[in-house]
């Protein structure tokens, strides 16, 4: 599928993973590559699994929450002591005897959220509750922060609020697709990463999505030109 600019790819993209076929994009970077989208991901998948160590390392301190490398060193002294996870270590009373009162504070008040989140997303409407998480995260105004200008974050954040609309419809279904659980929408597109991962080191059979300049002196069987039209080429 060739184009002219690699923001087009996100709707096929999206169509693909829907349909469960392999692609690989050329030259531009993959929606799942994006750091937003890992942060947010990386939620949600602590969201339906406190059990995901990755997960709760990536996103505890993202945005800063006062919870540094020497606090999360003595959470993962006492998980592996105790033979837990380290969201279970967040929520374990021998805790308080190991950090000072106001790094157990900040530590409690991110496990209570979660949980409340989680119970939220079971016992009400899942959507409403991812939405909750990326509010209250204050995730948005991370990016403003951190990004390397204005326009950067913007972007970040559209590609956060596109999955977001990715989500959601994932959850209603459609006449194609039966509703899913957040349990089961998360899953899917975790293994949807996992594939690209898998994808870009195999020389897989799968489509490859890249823009009409990259495939300069390339050949291919079967070639997709989309967006031929005024103001896009």
């Amino acid at each position: 599928i060739l184009y002219r600019g690699n923001h087009q790819a996100r709707v096929f993209e999206k169509a693909l993973m829907t349909n469960r076929i392999p692609y690989k994009i050329s030259g531009g970077t993959s929606f799942f590559s994006r750091s937003e989208i890992k942060d947010i991901m990386a939620y949600l998948r602590l969201l339906v699994n406190q059990d995901d160590d990755n997960a709760l390392l990536r996103i505890i301190n993202t945005p800063k929450r006062e919870i540094g490398a020497a606090t999360l060193e003595k959470i993962g002294s006492l998980a592996n002591q105790l033979h837990i996870s380290l969201f279970d270590a967040c929520c374990a009373p021998e805790l308080s005897d190991e950090l000072s009162a106001k790094s157990l504070a900040c530590v409690r008040h991110f496990a209570n959220w979660i949980v409340a989140l989680a119970d939220n997303a079971v016992r009400a409407e899942p959507a409403e509750a991812v939405r909750d998480l990326i509010r209250q995260s204050q995730y948005e105004a991370y990016l403003f922060e951190t990004s390397a200008s204005t326009k950067a974050a913007e972007m970040a954040l559209k590609n956060v609020n596109e999955l977001f609309r990715w989500i959601t419809e994932m959850l209603k279904g459609d006449e194609e697709h039966e509703p899913m659980t957040l349990a089961e929408v998360v899953t899917k597109l975790t293994l949807r990463d996992m594939m690209e991962r898998q994808e870009q080191q195999d020389d897989a059979d799968q489509v490859q999505l890249l823009t009409l300049h990259a495939s300069k002196g390339l050949e291919f069987p079967y070639v997709f030109m989309v967006g031929m039209e005024e103001g896009i080429l």
